[in-house]
């Protein structure tokens, strides 16, 4: 499955597998909404099996966090290889988003408030 979840407590991970474009920025989207819906705020977005995004993925992306924020939710992200890290830095998503090198730094981002 393109995208996993692991739930621990209040958090949420999903992990992406594959690249990001609009059908698996679509799950993505999908599935975040999904879990808004049931009480979830922390989202975590593990991008380490996610070797390239397309501006369909980027513009999921930031459609998932905007609808996360909008509702009183907290985003980062962890992991982007470094031609993923290059295209979020190109696109200055990187200042938009909390991004983490590791899980354990993302997830003690995210318990920060």
């Amino acid at each position: 499955m393109p995208v996993s979840t692991t739930e621990d407590g209040s958090l949420l991970t999903l992990g992406l597998d594959g690249a990001l474009d609009s059908g698996l920025g679509g799950d993505l989207h999908r599935m975040a909404a999904e879990a808004l819906q049931t009480g979830k705020r922390r989202f975590l977005i593990n991008l380490q099996k996610a070797k390239q995004a397309n501006s369909a993925g980027l513009e999921a992306l930031v459609r998932t966090a905007t609808e996360i924020t909008g509702k009183g939710g907290r985003l980062a992200l962890v992991g982007p290889d470094p031609v993923l890290a290059d295209i979020l830095e190109a696109t200055r998503l990187n200042r938009r988003f909390a991004v983490f090198e590791s899980t354990e730094q993302a997830i003690s981002g995210l318990r920060r408030d």
